[in-house]
């Protein structure tokens, strides 16, 4: 992958964590309708990161995770580093805002019955298997990591496995998972695929600039048009609204899924393409895209709780735009201290997890599995 490249899906990656939280904050409880327009787009950015999981995933295991061992270490390190320290927080904000303002927590986006057996899927990654769908108390960014651990683990037996034990895998893996997750495997495959181009079958630099202009304008017709709404309508008919809201939950919007994952791939391909003619660019600017990105895991997981505690405090009014974007500013500075301490020290979870590695091996000698 060259600098520019490198950067610019840097960029990507801390926009689309900047662009869930203003979902979130556009909230009328947070910002008193002001921002309402915002509220529908928190979808597509989790498809850009769900694009870009894929890219990197393939990427790492290409260039640096060479072995199964590694490359299951490698991706726990990350998760836990900063998936730990969410269910935590999330715990201890909810508790704090609840007792301030019990109002801001009732209905949806609160969710507290059998609090030991939700924390614990949610740190099993098993909180969306089938037509589940346990959000982590207040925290409900934390359903895409119900999708992406099964994301890695199909590509983990397609990329390492052999023989039968790579035919069988998958489909005990499928079978476990459901549909739900399933639907949008499509979204974060597309990841691994822009890879395989960008690897192997550059297009020429002008193809790949129109790809890029393309893909912008594309999107922003689709849009234009509401066609993510009149996708979601035809789905409605076809399933039925109780179904696709309740039952596919976060899947609900997989055909507009789709479309975005497609022009998002399109976009980091024509990038790609045509990098060099953005290198200087992008490098002048290289240390604030480098530091906001390494914290935008943290700002995905941990935003939402921290919001609403804030917004509990009472301190900050709804129908003010300084205090809204006093609530947005805090929160995310919030968030990129708490990288520090977490997404940042995944070496650290690393090394631990290492460590346990290598005891249980010991004890529990496994074949096949190099650290």
């Amino acid at each position: 992958m060259n600098r520019a490249t490198s950067l610019y899906l840097d960029l990507l990656r801390f926009g689309a964590a900047l662009l869930v939280l203003l979902t979130h904050l556009a909230y009328p409880r947070f910002s008193g309708g002001m921002l309402a327009p915002l509220r529908s787009y928190g979808n597509d950015a989790v498809m850009l990161f769900f694009v870009l999981s894929g890219y990197v995933i393939a990427h790492t295991a290409a260039h640096r995770d060479r072995e199964l061992g590694a490359f299951v270490l490698n991706r726990c390190a990350r998760l836990y580093s900063v998936a730990l320290p969410a269910v935590a927080l999330t715990v201890v904000l909810d508790q704090i805002g609840r007792a301030l303002a019990p109002a801001l927590y009732l209905g949806f986006q609160y969710q507290g019955g059998e609090p030991l057996l939700r924390a614990w899927r949610a740190l099993c990654f098993t909180h969306e298997l089938w037509f589940d769908s346990w959000r982590l108390f207040s925290n409900g960014p934390y359903w895409s990591l119900g999708y992406e651990f099964w994301y890695y683990a199909l590509f983990a037996c397609a990329w390492y496995l052999r023989g039968t034990r790579r035919a069988l895998a998958p489909v005990a893996v499928t079978a476990l998972v459901g549909p739900k997750i399933l639907l949008l495997l499509p979204v974060w495959g597309l990841g691994v695929l822009v890879f395989r181009i960008n690897e192997r079958h550059v297009p020429a630099p002008r193809v790949g600039a129109a790809l890029w202009l393309a893909s912008i304008a594309l999107y922003s017709a689709f849009r234009g048009w509401g066609l993510p709404q009149v996708l979601l309508d035809w789905t409605y008919g076809q399933w039925g609204r109780d179904f696709v809201e309740h039952s596919l939950r976060w899947s609900n919007e997989f055909l507009a899924s789709y479309v975005i994952g497609l022009l998002v791939a399109m976009n980091i391909v024509g990038m790609h393409a045509c990098a060099p003619a953005f290198e200087r660019a992008l490098v002048r600017w290289e240390t604030p895209i480098r530091r906001w990105a390494g914290c935008s895991f943290s700002l995905y997981l941990f935003h939402y709780p921290l919001l609403q505690c804030y917004a509990a405090t009472g301190g900050f009014d709804p129908r003010s735009l300084l205090a809204v974007a006093a609530l947005g500013g805090v929160t995310l500075l919030s968030c990129r201290a708490l990288a520090t301490v977490t997404e940042h020290r995944k070496a650290q979870a690393r090394a631990l997890l290492l460590r346990v590695a290598l005891e249980l091996r010991r004890r529990l000698p496994v074949t096949g599995m190099s650290w």
